[in-house]
């Protein structure tokens, strides 16, 4: 790989569909699962354990249904996973939506102070999208990956 080219923040193969899921910790295993594939720099229980640890900080809930989960791990390039859920996970947001979109971001240690920033700017700009839901709706999980991939480029962080 050159030094212009990246790597991709969300690929295909992480991105799952599901009709319900029973709980947040359920939404965590099956984030960590995602974040897994494809790797080999850190493992599922540190990868569990960042996300975890974070949302121990405060909730990722960012309204409109969709819950941004992020973690700093010692990884060599940022990567995500996306969930969605078709009925959505009541849990207590503030707009009292069920949350159906969760995005979780993995951010290498060193990238940390840059990207925190960018990613405030881009969940701003997520929750305005129109296309974001038609695309969702859409269940192909090779253009919603395209789509976020676009929509987040970390390559600058």
């Amino acid at each position: 790989m050159t030094d212009n080219q990246r790597l991709p923040l969300l690929v295909p193969e992480r991105v799952a569909f599901v009709k319900k899921i029973e709980s947040k910790k359920c939404v965590f295993d099956a984030l960590t699962e995602l974040l897994e594939k494809g790797q080999k720099e850190v493992t599922k229980n540190q990868i569990f354990d960042a996300l975890v640890s974070r949302e121990k900080l405060g909730d990722t809930y960012i309204g409109n249904g969709i819950a941004l989960p992020r973690a700093h791990v010692e990884i060599t390039n940022p990567r995500a996973a996306l969930l969605v859920v078709k009925q959505g996970l009541s849990l207590n947001s503030a707009d009292k939506k069920d949350i159906k979109l969760f995005l979780a971001i993995l951010v290498p240690n060193k990238q940390q102070k840059e990207c925190s920033a960018m990613l405030s700017d881009y969940y701003r700009k997520l929750l305005k999208d129109k296309e974001l839901d038609s695309m969702l709706k859409s269940e192909n999980a090779e253009l919603v990956a395209q789509y976020f991939d676009k929509f987040f480029n970390l390559e600058n962080a």
